[in-house]
């Protein structure tokens, strides 16, 4: 286990942001890796939502192996996610709910053969409403690496906000 890194997780049905940061370092110089997990599409079978999440779930095992984060951190819904998101390509609030559950479920498996802690934390108890283009704003801003271009949905700028997010609670403790 890698005792410096943290791994934060924003999941949905389509595309997972994550973001591994080091323990003791808030704000852009502690970040050792952020991107996009995105399933290979073009080789999925029916029912395609299923085999997305199974795809995605794959792909982050193979993060947890090769970083080996000593604590997991997964944005958890509070239920929101209607039909109108993603132009209603399948990501309603039963398959978002779905790929959130599915993979807070796998991570949290492997938190335990990784010997890490897994901590899901509600949306708004971290982002307390402000909403997703103002929070990639403010991470445009600190995070130099950052490139908003490259994460139109907000997913990565979610993952880094998290695990910083964690990190300042932990130091107010």
């Amino acid at each position: 286990m890698n005792d410096d890194l943290i791994l934060g997780l924003d999941p949905s049905s389509t595309v997972i942001g994550y973001a591994f940061k080091q323990a003791n370092k808030v704000g852009p110089e502690g970040l050792v890796e952020a991107g996009l997990i995105k399933p290979d599409t073009k080789q999925l079978g029916e029912p395609e939502s299923f085999w997305r999440i199974i795809d995605m779930c794959k792909l982050i095992e193979s993060l947890l192996l090769e970083y080996i984060p000593r604590t997991i951190l997964v944005e958890w819904t509070k239920g929101k996610v209607g039909k109108r998101r993603h132009h209603g390509n399948g990501a309603g609030l039963a398959v978002y709910g779905c790929g959130v559950g599915g993979i807070g479920m796998y991570v949290y498996k492997y938190s335990f053969d990784l010997k890490a802690r897994f901590v899901p934390i509600l949306e708004n108890d971290w982002t307390r409403g402000v909403p997703k283009k103002n929070r990639q704003a403010a991470i445009a801003s600190e995070y130099q690496q950052y490139d908003p271009a490259a994460d139109p949905g907000g997913d990565i700028a979610d993952a880094i906000g998290l695990v910083d997010w964690w990190l300042r609670e932990q130091l107010v403790k």
